[in-house]
Order: C-alpha cells, then structure tokens, then sequence
C-alpha cells in the first residue's frame, strides 16, 4: 500500500472533484464506484471485469449503476424541496427525463422505477419516443411531455395517451401544431392539456446556447404567443393551457445566463397569467451541468454552480417575480437529463499495445551501427546525442534539426540505404528525447519544446471505437474523464494519447480533463505483460443515443452492478453486444447469399486443388462461426 501515491492518483486524475462522490480510489489502487453516493459502499472496478471475464464478457464493455441514477433523481428533487422550504416558494417541483439523453430501454426502465415515488415524468421528442413511452407505467401525478416538432400522427397519440390516464401535455411549437390539435379535439373524448413553448431573448452559456436566443429554430415568438393565446379562447380552450416553456440548452456554463433566462420567462408567466390564463406549470427546461472536468467553472465541460445552487436561484427569482406580480405560484417542472444521466455508467476498455521510442529508457544503450562506412551527418547526430547537456540542449537541438532534414534529403536521392536511413532515425529521436528532458528543469519551457512534447508523447491502443462509445468526443470535442482502472500506488510514468482500433485517423483521443488547463496527454504507466484496463467517465448521457457503427464496430457488453446494505455488490444483468451477423443485417446484408457465396468460391479452391474438400469445409464453418462473433478484439 503506498497511500501517499493513490493521494497523488487522485488529485493527477481529479477524481475526486468530477466524481461527485461516485468515484474514487481505494487504498489497493483500483478505482472503485460508490452507487449510493455513501463511501462506505464500494464496488472495486477491476474486480467487477474479473468476475465478467470469467463468465466470457470481454472488454471493451459498458459498466452500468443504476443506484447512481437514483441518487442523482434525489439529489434533484432535494435540491428543490430545500430551495422552496427556504424561500417560503407556494408552488411545487416535479421532474421529467428526456429520451433522448439515453434511449437505452434499460436506462429508461431504471429511470421511471427509481423515479416512482417523486413522481417522475418522461418527454419526448419524437413519434418513436413517444411510443416507447406510453408503455411505461407513470404514476398519476407524473407528466409525459410532448416536445418537438409535430404532425398530425404525434398529435394524434396525444389525445391516445390522454385517454389511456396519461397526464399528456402537448408543448406547442408553431400556431399551425395548435391548430391541427383543436381541430382533432373536436371529436375526442378526451383532450390532453396544452403547453406553449416560448422563445426567450435570453440565451444560454456553452456549445448548445442556440437552442436559446432570438435566432433559436425553437418556441414561439412573442407575437405567435398572443396569437395561440388568442386560439385557444376562440375554441374554448384556455383552460387546456396548463403550462409555459422555456430551454437554454443541454449544458449551462454559467449560472448568470440561467438567472437571466429564468426572470425573463417568470415575466412571461406573469403576463399571460394576467391576461386570464391559469398556467400551473412553468418549465424551464433542461441544462443542469454535469463538471466533467472538476474545475467548478464556466468553461465549456464544466459548470460553475452546483444543483443547489441551480435550485435557489430558479426558486428565488420566480417567486419574487410572482410576489411582485401578484400571481399564483406555478409548480417547477425540470428537463434535466444529462446530469441525472451521465453518472451511471462507465466505458471500459483494454489497452492493446504502445507505439512510441520515448518508452525506452532515456539512457538506453544504442545499438551498433553494423553497415559499413557511417556518413558524415549520421556521425555529426551522434556526436549531439554523446554531448547535448542542459547549457547547450537548445543549440545542439537545432543542429541535429539540420542533421535529419539533411540525411532525409539525402535518402531521398539515393545516396543512403534503409539501415542508414533507421539508424538516424533513432539517433534524431533521442537528441530530441535528452533535449526535451534538459528542458524540463527550465522555469519557462520554450514553446518549441511543448511541441516537441506532444510530437513524443506514447500511443496507447485502446480496444473500442470512440464513434461508438464516445461519439462526441470526435463529433464535439466534448471532454470526458479518462483514467486507468488500477496500479494507482505506483507512479505512472509517461505521457500517452489514446488510438482507437477504427481505421480512421480522427479515432485519436489527444484532449483531457484537468482542473487548470486541458491537457494533450494523459499520464499512463507502461504495460507490464497483464492487462491494463482504462475507463471513460461519465458517459450515460447522449453517448448511446448518438452512437454510429463505423466500421461496423456496434454497441459494446454492459453488465448493470448492485450493491447491498451490507456492502456486498452483484451483476444483475449482463448484456452482449452487437455480434458480427447482426451489423451484418442491419446494414441489409443477407447472410444466406453471403454464405453462398463463400460455398461457391470454396467449391472452387476445391476444384483448383487449392484445398481438399475436408479443409474447405473446415474453412466454410470457422467463417460462419466468425461471423457470429464480437467485432471488437478478444484473443489474448
């Protein structure tokens, strides 16, 4: 046990400040998961893929907590209860989850069972979603919201969830979506209720701030507000009006824009209610920021607020608006989703192998030259590496610049054969490796040497897609927390980037969390002939849902861990992947031609008398029997 260590693993991966105290290290070095947010239960991850490799699931996989989903629907609900019980609020709060944060049927299933007794909704922004929900058994105080875009059709299952007891609210998006549904209530028996989504002046903070603002492809515009108001009296319908809606997008940065945002639409309430509508529910949308990076802070995969913080201010301003106003107090709906998503569920994937010179000791011995004459050049570059010292690193280091440029030429023409060509090669990467090393004792690094920095660092192989686990990690820059899974009482002792195994250079993870800055390399150790098993963090929300099958590498193994009072975990359910014929058929390849196929071209290796009818039967069921098999690389 070396605790001084895991004290420093833990605050080089900042784990315990994006962790939210769902994530640690204990004192063997194995990051561990605490499900029900109390540290005296935890689940050790590495034995958590021991046990699943013993039953056959391999890495790379998917770790799911569905406790973590629970407490973080508390920690929402709490946050709230305390803001209203402090600032004397006369309304109420109740939750819903949007879809498509994670569509994952287990997800949801774990949403609406652990959300039961706060009575949490679901919403919805498509037909598909929409059916999917309706299968759910809601409480009756829970509400199923209608987002979105809509025709005829979705509008048309409104009014059938209203009739199946659904507590059913059509957000409106356009007066042509509030026509269609006065139209069609004319002949139904029952008539959800009606919300009006409204297009704020005040923006969000972050990548998605469009979904807020004057420009945002969302909500009605102030006139087409008065406009449906003026509808739904027409036809007899104001009472059906039971909510006004606001969003300022997926991932609010900063509190002030939310403040902002909130006393804007307080006013709108205010106003409408005013003009003799009765709206009970102000939703103010999604955005509760998840701190991916730990740093507490406005910056882009951060937040700097907490959920309390959230709550106190949404509470605060809306009832001071509505004292001022002289209006009722509405109930608080939230549509946060990715802070009660992301928690849950951790990629983990196996590290293949290493690609990088500078794993060599920087002492290393270097090998004899045995080709003969050594050209004048190749002479002059070992000449730097035998000499190069901290008071000449920056000097010798350009010249041996010049050196390699000059051999490269050289090769180029025909003048050197490959082994001189490979012999300066390694010469010029350790000059580069000793003069980066001088460099380090230097209080300010010269900006040559930082890039000389990230041109060495190590290329560790990780066994997944980032398309497929982290998609917007390559689709947004988005930041995730990235760590190994043990050895954290040993000091790691390189700078690595992490490949994929897609056949795409943009399957490259370069950007990592840090509290200060973010860094283009993650400290790993070297691998030590047993497997070394890396996790991305707080990846539950959006990751599945946007998930592509390039290269058509599919959804990876998930296993779902419970822990028990007494401290004893068990996997409730383990899943497999996407097998190789399934990514087949969804692609619409038809698996029968393909296996006539390969009958015929073995019938003709047979007739060429490449093989014997036995082998090219072998042959035929090995390649069927591939064809079954995980896509992802399993021999060890």
């Amino acid at each position: 046990m070396n605790i001084r260590q895991i004290q420093e693993a833990r605050e080089l991966y900042g784990i315990d400040d994006w962790g939210a105290g769902y994530f640690g290290i204990n004192d063997e070095g194995h990051v561990v998961s605490h499900p029900t947010g109390e540290e005296h239960l935890s689940v050790s991850l590495p034995e958590v893929i021991a046990k699943l490799k013993h039953q056959g699931i391999h890495t790379p996989l998917i770790l799911r907590f569905p406790q973590i989903i629970e407490c973080q629907l508390e920690r929402m609900h709490s946050a709230f209860r305390q803001a209203i019980g402090e600032f004397n609020f006369k309304g109420k709060h109740v939750g819903v989850f949007p879809f498509k944060v994670n569509q994952r049927r287990e997800f949801i299933d774990a949403v609406v069972s652990c959300g039961q007794r706060l009575d949490y909704g679901l919403e919805v922004g498509s037909k598909t979603e929409f059916v999917a929900a309706l299968s759910y058994p809601l409480t009756a105080n829970s509400l199923l919201i209608c987002n979105g875009f809509k025709d005829r059709e979705f509008i048309d299952m409104a009014f059938l969830g209203a009739a199946m007891g659904k507590r059913v609210i059509v957000v409106v998006e356009g007066p042509d979506e509030l026509a269609t549904f006065i139209e069609l209530a004319k002949d139904q028996p029952v008539v959800p209720q009606v919300g009006l989504r409204v297009r704020l002046y005040s923006k969000g903070a972050g990548k998605w701030e469009k979904s807020s603002g004057d420009s945002s492809k969302f909500g009605l515009t102030t006139t087409e507000v008065l406009n449906c108001l003026s509808m739904l009296e027409e036809a007899n319908f104001k009472d059906r009006l039971a909510m006004l809606h606001f969003h300022i997008g997926s991932q609010i940065t900063e509190i002030k824009r939310f403040k902002n945002a909130i006393k804007e639409a307080s006013r709108v309430y205010a106003k409408v209610v005013k003009m003799g509508y009765s709206p009970q529910f102000l939703n103010i949308g999604g955005g509760v920021g998840v701190d991916y990076d730990g740093s507490k802070t406005s910056f882009l995969s951060s937040a700097n607020y907490t959920m309390q913080e959230f709550a106190n201010d949404a509470v605060y301003v809306l009832g001071d608006v509505c004292a001022n106003e002289g209006v009722p107090y509405p109930t608080i709906v939230t549509e946060s989703g990715r802070v009660i998503a992301a928690y849950h569920s951790v990629v983990v994937t196996d590290i293949r192998e290493v690609q990088g010179e500078e794993l060599l000791p920087i002492e290393a011995d270097l090998p004899e030259y045995t080709q003969g004459e050594v050209h004048k050049s190749i002479k002059e570059l070992k000449y730097i590496l035998d000499n190069i010292n901290r008071k000449n690193y920056v000097e010798f280091y350009h010249d041996a610049i010049e050196y390699q440029e000059e051999l490269f030429t050289l090769f180029n023409l025909g003048y050197l054969n490959m082994q001189d060509r490979a012999y300066a090669e390694d010469l010029f990467r350790r000059v580069c490796r000793r003069a980066l090393y001088f460099s380090s004792f230097q209080r300010h690094q010269l900006e040559e040497f930082e890039d000389l920095q990230k041109a060495l660092v190590s290329k560790y192989l990780a066994n997944f897609s980032m398309f497929q686990s982290i998609p917007d990690s390559w689709a947004i820059d988005q930041l995730f927390p990235v760590m190994p899974l043990s050895r954290h009482d040993e000091k790691p002792s390189h700078k690595a980037t992490i490949v994929d195994i897609t056949c795409d250079s943009d399957g490259c993870l370069d950007t990592f969390v840090d509290r200060a800055d973010v860094k283009t390399a993650l400290d790993l150790h070297v691998p030590n002939n047993q497997p070394y098993y890396i996790g991305f963090f707080l990846v539950g929300a959006y990751q599945e849902s946007l998930a592509n099958e390039h290269n058509l590498f599919g959804a990876i193994h998930e296993a779902e861990i419970y822990i028990n009072a007494d401290g004893d975990w068990e996997l409730t359910k383990v899943t497999k992947g996407d097998p190789i014929d399934e990514l087949l058929e969804s692609r619409n390849y038809d698996l029968k031609e393909m296996v006539g196929c390969y009958e015929l071209q073995f019938d003709r290796a047979i007739t060429g008398g490449i093989l014997s009818a036995e082998q090219a039967k072998l042959g035929l069921e090995r390649l069927t029997k591939f064809m079954r098999s995980y896509p992802y690389l399993i021999d060890r």
